[in-house]
């Protein structure tokens, strides 16, 4: 797969540097359209009146002033059943006269969304759009409300917009939210259970004597690092799960254990910990009032433990479930599509809108509706990829001397280019190869060094906005550069980070991992990390260094295929790959680590004899011969003494195992993520191998990139110096530390001299000040 890639990738340059010179522009330029960055005129409502406690829907639409202070957006509160209420009153502006207006309300927990005096939806992290008007009128106004509840976890109002779009498109969003009626059940759940924390070992079997454990529903949380506990129950089959009959049908159980669970039907191990699955056969053939008797055992690893939910589902629900998920995947690209064009025909959303009437309005069983559907989507997306649409805009990958990697992506399949050229010219084209495609890469070779280059990429008659980058320079001995991590989640929160980012116009950018929730979430590669990335990532090149969320869904394989297609990272050093890699930048030598390739009984490492040690050993000793700065980056880290939820202070493994090789190799920072703060540590030479005392190596947490903060500290390691807070193991509640923020770390070299500060964010997105100096 590689090997064909890259022949084409030399063909596309073949392209660029032989015959892009000769290529004419005539008539092109001219039938192009420009994408923007920011597709449609948006109006961001940030600041509102909040009032804790709830309140009469009638007293949060008076008036009144009484117990209202002001907020901006995304400050995270505490406190089981405590409620807040959001009110704000906007006035659409003049360039929102005749558009059809949509709301986006986005929340966590799901909270309820009122619009003059009305409930009309909800909101949560991921969904909360809905139509506020059609054709609208400048100085139209709106009260707007949300209420918002804490259900034990940190919650949080991060995001409210109103969108302008083309007239027609609320009848297609509201057709596209309906839609999601049409998804099956989950099946039926079993809630109650005994349990024990740390049982016998013997607790799978049928006779087993379980009469005095206690009982227990399920989601219950328990804490306890690399611990277990046993959950067991009996229960017969019904006569039917939701409304498809149990007899003769497969059925299926489904349980998701904090970590991982092992599951025993009747005595018999039928899913093992070590597959990365939730779910297992219980029967092949049901039987309406068969005995069954279960037992799980959840293990633990980091934070806490416990047993989310036991689902039983029957294979014909099941097979529904994977038609409507399948669909659900196109019908976000139909999303998408109308998100990112911004000029769309109205026989486009026409089309589009009677499409999925057709199938809301249809009586026919569930299964053959789906399949209507997937009949009329087909002939739409044709049509559609006949004027494409960038789903990501272009960004930067594994920029070198003399070539670079350029990536993007549209909607639906179809051919791209890249045109470049120095001096501010776009003199050269690089044509892709092949048949039409969603994901585009092409690589210019033959560039000059330490050199501007201005491009832009076109996929039909749709082009990129123009950008610029700039090769790197061997004998550089200055050079600015940015690191964070832990974006996940929050997609607004990550985009308002990256906005600051790119204000400093560094030359690098990286990502120490938890770039999405799930890895195997294949939309959230594109709404959490590519799409908020668009305003850097057009002039600067990024990489990750992978962690644990982006394995979510293939701890089994061992690998993150949605990683391995969305990234391009240097890979010419023997031994490495696109998960560990490292290259030169100047006098500076970078190496990206991946601690997530094998876990030991302690949590995550790279062993000693693997192929990723053994290049990192070697990796460490040629660059201390020949660079005069090594920066190491990983995921998750060897010390730290902040986390939520449970006591927590590093990898072990890491200290032991990979740490002697960066305190002996001159490593100068190690920057890592995995806790949501910021913690650092500046050297305390000398360190000693034996005892693991001090360190020559500064240790930099940088995980305040968007996600869900950490909020207590359990540990106190010499080698970090901050947060100066005490550290108390044998609480879990939030403390005073002011290094729970959101920011991201800027180095500068020059020549020998080395400049470092973190900056901070508030919650609404603006710069919140910053700390200086490893000192």
């Amino acid at each position: 797969m590689k090997r064909k890639k890259y022949l084409a990738i030399l063909l596309m340059a073949f392209y660029a540097v032989v015959l892009g010179p000769l290529v004419g522009f005539s008539g092109v330029a001219e039938s192009l359209r420009v994408q923007p960055l920011e597709i449609h005129p948006t109006l961001k409502v940030i600041a509102w009146q909040v009032h804790d406690g709830d309140l009469s829907v009638k007293r949060v639409f008076s008036k009144s002033r009484h117990d209202w202070k002001k907020e901006t957006l995304n400050h995270e509160w505490w406190g089981q059943g405590h409620i807040k209420w959001f009110r704000q009153t906007i006035t659409l502006p003049k360039n929102f006269a005749g558009k059809d207006i949509v709301l986006k309300m986005y929340s966590t927990p799901v909270g309820d969304i009122y619009v003059d005096g009305k409930k009309v939806g909800r909101s949560a992290r991921d969904w909360g759009r809905l139509v506020l008007a059609r054709n609208a009128k400048a100085g139209q106004k709106f009260k707007l409300a949300l209420r918002l509840a804490c259900g034990g976890y940190n919650v949080r109002f991060y995001q409210a917009d109103l969108v302008a779009f083309t007239p027609g498109y609320g009848d297609l969003l509201e057709k596209l939210l309906k839609l999601q009626s049409l998804r099956p059940g989950n099946g039926m759940e079993i809630r109650r259970f005994v349990w024990k924390f740390m049982g016998p070992a013997d607790a799978y079997r049928v006779d087993f004597n379980d009469s005095v454990w206690d009982s227990v529903a399920a989601h219950d949380r328990w804490a306890g690092e690399y611990k277990y506990a046993w959950y067991r129950t009996s229960f017969r089959l019904p006569e039917k799960i939701e409304e498809f009959p149990v007899a003769g049908a497969g059925v299926f159980i489904i349980a998701s254990g904090n970590d991982e669970e092992d599951i025993y039907v009747n005595g018999r191990l039928v899913k093992p910990k070590s597959v990365d699955s939730d779910q297992a056969i219980l029967t092949a053939s049901g039987k309406p009032g068969a005995l069954f008797h279960v037992a799980i055992k959840v293990t633990n690893g980091r934070g806490s433990g416990g047993l989310r939910y036991v689902r039983l589902i029957t294979e014909a629900e099941q097979k529904l479930q994977g038609q409507f998920e399948r669909l659900a995947f196109r019908l976000k690209h139909l999303d998408w599509y109308f998100e990112r064009e911004p000029t769309p025909s109205l026989d486009a959303i026409r089309n589009a809108t009677q499409v999925c009437q057709q199938a809301l309005a249809s009586d026919k069983p569930l299964g053959e509706k789906l399949g209507l559907l997937q009949a009329g989507l087909a002939p739409l997306e044709n049509d559609l990829a006949h004027r494409p649409v960038f789903l990501l805009q272009p960004y930067l990958q594994d920029l070198r001397e003399d070539e670079v990697t350029i990536m993007w992506e549209t909607v639906y399949p179809s051919k791209g280019r890249v045109e470049f050229g120095k001096n501010g010219n776009l003199n050269h084209i690089a044509f892709e190869q092949g048949p039409p495609v969603t994901l585009h890469e092409i690589t210019l070779v033959g560039l000059n060094p330490n050199s501007d280059y201005r491009y832009r990429t076109v996929s039909g008659e749709t082009a990129s906005p123009t950008w610029t980058f700039h090769t790197t320079n061997p004998e550089a001995t200055s050079l600015k550069f940015v690191v964070y991590g832990d974006n996940r989640s929050f997609p607004r929160v990550h985009e308002n980070l990256v906005r600051l980012v790119a204000k400093e116009k560094p030359a690098l950018v990286f990502n120490v991992g938890d770039v999405v929730s799930t890895g195997h979430a294949l939309s959230q590669w594109v709404d959490e990390y590519f799409y908020p990335l668009r305003f850097l990532s057009g002039f600067v090149p990024s990489y990750i260094s992978i962690g644990n969320h982006e394995y979510g869904g293939y701890w089994d394989i061992r690998r993150v295929p949605p990683f391995e297609k969305y990234v391009h990272y240097p890979t010419q050093s023997t031994g490495s790959t696109e998960y560990w890699y490292s290259f030169d930048y100047g006098n500076a030598h970078f190496i990206v680590l991946d601690p997530n390739k094998s876990e030991g009984p302690l949590g995550h490492r790279i062993p000693p004899g693997s192929q990723q040690y053994e290049w990192f050993k070697n990796d460490l000793t040629r660059a201390k011969k020949s660079a005069e700065w090594i920066f190491v980056f990983f995921h998750e880290l060897p010390y730290s003494e902040c986390w939520s939820g449970g006591y927590y202070d590093g990898e072990p493994h890491l200290r032991q195992e990979i740490v002697p090789l960066i305190e002996a190799n001159h490593v100068a920072i190690v920057f890592s993520g995995h806790t949501h703060d910021y913690e650092r540590g500046a050297p305390h030479p000398p360190y000693d191998p034996k005892t693991g005392v001090g360190n020559n190596a500064a240790y930099i947490i940088t995980g305040g990139g968007g996600s869900n903060l950490d909020d207590h500290k359990y540990h106190e390691w010499e080698q970090m110096d901050l947060p100066r807070v005490k550290a108390n193991p044998n609480s879990n509640a939030p403390d005073a530390g002011r290094y729970y923020v959101y920011h991201y770390c800027v180095v500068e070299i020059n020549g020998k001299h080395l400049s470092f500060k973190a900056i901070k964010m508030n919650g609404d997105g603006t710069h919140a000040g910053e700390w200086t100096s490893l000192n």
